[in-house]
């Protein structure tokens, strides 16, 4: 290759080799990231109507996130007793984010931890499969 061509190459051949070598990179991160527990998000609502929705079907080994709004005119809180999760006390219009593992398998209920809401339909069940 004469001196005059490879000046012509050169910004094409290192465009090319700076485009493979992000390719590559980005390709290596994908691989990595892919075995990676999965995640599953969902958004509970607590309404006058209760929980919203009131079931919630996880895979075991899935990391779980959970957003609770309160669109109630009450405080309220979501708790899952028997996996030792809860959020705090929401008053009207405050949302938290609760995230744990779904480490064993089983159906589990959720409550409204505050006195007198169990009873009048803020309850709910998540099942992991």
């Amino acid at each position: 290759m004469t001196r005059q061509r490879f000046r012509q190459l050169r910004y094409p051949l290192i465009a090319l080799a700076v485009t493979l070598t992000l390719l590559g990179t980005h390709h290596q991160y994908r691989l990595h990231t892919s075995y990676a527990a999965s995640q599953r998000s969902q958004t509970v609502t607590i309404s006058s109507a209760g929980f919203l929705p009131n079931r919630i079907s996880v895979r075991e080994g899935e990391r779980v996130t959970l957003m609770i709004v309160n669109t109630d005119t009450r405080p309220h809180n979501l708790a899952i007793r028997e996996l030792n999760v809860s959020s705090t006390e929401l008053k009207p219009t405050q949302s938290t984010m609760l995230q744990f593992a779904a480490e064993k398998k089983g159906q589990f209920s959720f409550v409204s931890d505050s006195p007198g809401y169990p009873e009048t339909g803020y309850q709910g069940i998540i099942v992991i499969e």
